[in-house]
């Protein structure tokens, strides 16, 4: 209690006697006795109004950031289950009735790219076609290295090497 009344007589002092100080913004004296001059939480009735006003401002503050913390959560998990079932889609595109090339054409990368596809191989027994096909859902637009893969397909910069392994023994 001691403290309090000491605060307030010093306040006293500063205010009765034309005590000036220099504003922090703009470096003008200001009268003490026009600032508000206040010790804890014994506000003038102008400090009280602006420190509810600041107060209300952190309490509103603080909701918007837990919605906003909710809300990043929420687009996180939607995102992760996206990507899962674009995974899921990527492996059963071939199965379903809209897929437009002979499922037994496909053969399955999954990385760079979904399927290479070998259009006719399976009806007429001779290729026609080979296509090289990757599986989006939604707007997911193609990942660097597959633009690249597009890019060489487009000029045309594709081969087909042949392989002979040596016979062990010999």
């Amino acid at each position: 209690m001691q403290e309090k009344q000491k605060a307030n007589e010093i306040i006293d002092i500063l205010e009765d006697r034309g005590f000036y100080a220099e504003c922090p913004c703009c470096e003008e004296p200001v009268r003490l006795s026009e600032c508000g001059l206040f010790y804890l939480d014994q506000f003038t009735p102008e400090a009280k109004e602006v420190h509810e006003a600041l107060r209300l401002g952190l309490d509103e503050r603080s909701v918007e950031l837990k919605n906003r913390k909710k809300q990043i959560s929420t687009k996180s998990e939607l995102g992760a289950k996206s990507v899962n079932i674009g995974f899921i889609l990527e492996r059963l595109a071939p199965t379903m009735d809209n897929f437009r090339f002979e499922r037994n054409d496909c053969r399955s990368l999954f990385d760079p790219i979904d399927y290479v596809i070998f259009e006719g191989l399976s009806r007429k027994g001779a290729v026609s076609r080979i296509i090289f096909s990757d599986i989006k859902t939604g707007g997911s637009p193609l990942k660097a290295n597959q633009k690249e893969i597009r890019a060489l397909v487009e000029a045309k910069k594709v081969s087909i090497l042949k392989y002979k392994t040596e016979e062990q023994g010999q």
